[in-house]
């Protein structure tokens, strides 16, 4: 007499029928996953310098916030003078901290103040290369139709990948999205 409560729990369980909501699901999460690329890849250009509207703010005065349970920001405003001549604002207003004085360069996009610099920059690219291991699951979960809790449905799903011919996509989608990630982080690190 088997006890269904442990049966789910064993590495030996049966693994559970493919259903088309949760192969939905996986179909969302590669969507979610393109979405994210195209967002980070325009927004880590922009970072560059490649974006209209660029300036220098000058800092006037920093403030910490209080942003929600318990955590603080920092944001400063101060005047935007645009490049190209424009009119100035002097209603410029930018997350971070700063030193009052310090002159930033910017791009104004939507009535909000972004960063012009390399950090920003491979700090964008880090999102980017986050988004292949969230397709890659994505893929996995279209192919398996559930979601994999024990060791032994993993090994059940990738050997569904394996006859699927898809592992080697997935394993070279985690494997870039994981070394992308790490690289930019070590050259934001490094990045003035």
């Amino acid at each position: 007499m088997a006890m269904p409560e442990l049966l789910g729990a064993s590495p030996f369980a049966p693994t559970p029928r493919p259903s088309f909501k949760t192969r939905l699901g996986g179909v969302c999460l590669v969507a979610a996953g393109l979405l994210l690329m195209e967002f980070t890849a325009t927004s880590a250009v922009k970072a560059v310098g490649y974006a209209d509207h660029q300036g220098t703010m000058t800092i006037g005065h920093c403030r910490v916030t209080r942003k929600g349970s318990g955590h603080e920001g920092t944001s400063c405003d101060g005047v935007f003078r645009p490049v190209d001549g424009g009119a100035v604002r002097t209603d410029a207003e930018i997350d971070g901290s700063y030193v009052p004085g310090e002159r930033v360069k910017v791009y104004r996009e939507w009535g909000t103040y972004s960063l012009v610099s390399p950090r920003a920059f491979w700090g964008w690219l880090i999102l980017l290369f986050m988004a292949l291991p969230v397709m890659a699951h994505g893929v996995l979960i279209t192919v398996a139709g559930f979601h994999p809790r024990t060791a032994g449905q993993f090994k059940a799903v990738r050997e569904m990948l394996r006859r699927a011919m898809v592992a080697e996509h997935v394993r070279w989608l985690r494997r870039v999205g994981g070394v992308g990630m790490l690289a930019c982080f070590l050259m934001a690190c490094v990045s003035p």
